[in-house]
C-alpha cells in the first residue's frame, strides 16, 4: 500500500470540500431568510386578526354605549312623569341605570388597559 500523500489528497478532495462548504453556507442563509419571511407573514396575519377583533369589539362597545345612553334618556323621561305604573317604572329605571353604569365601566376599561 502506498504511503499517504497529503498533497495528492488536497488536490483531489480540496475543491470538492470547498464547494460543499460554500453551498452549505449559501443554503443555510437561504433557509434562514425563508424562515424569517414566513414568520413575518405569520406575524402580520396574526396582527391583522387581532386588529379585526379589536375593531369589532370597539364597534360593539360603541353600539352598547349608544344604546345605554338612549335607555338612560328614556329612563329620565319616564322618571319625570307620574303614572299609575310608577313602581314598575322604578324597577325598570333601576335596571336600566345599572346596565348603563356597567356599559360605561366597560367602555372606560380598554382606555385604562392601553395606558398601562
Amino acid at each position: 500500500m502506498p504511503p499517504f500523500d497529503i498533497t495528492r489528497f488536497a488536490l483531489l478532495w480540496g475543491p470538492g470540500i470547498l464547494v460543499l462548504v460554500v453551498f452549505s453556507y449559501g443554503f443555510s442563509r437561504l433557509a434562514l431568510h425563508w424562515i424569517d419571511k414566513s414568520m413575518e407573514v405569520k406575524r402580520q396575519q396574526t396582527q391583522s386578526g387581532f386588529d379585526v377583533a379589536r375593531t369589532y369589539l370597539e364597534q360593539f362597545v360603541s353600539a352598547q354605549k349608544s344604546q345605554a345612553d338612549a335607555f338612560s334618556r328614556l329612563a329620565t323621561a319616564v322618571e319625570r312623569r307620574d303614572s299609575e305604573d310608577s313602581f314598575e317604572h322604578q324597577e325598570m329605571l333601576i335596571a336600566i341605570k345599572a346596565m348603563h353604569r356597567d356599559i360605561e365601566r366597560l367602555a372606560r376599561r380598554p382606555e385604562s388597559a392601553v395606558s398601562r
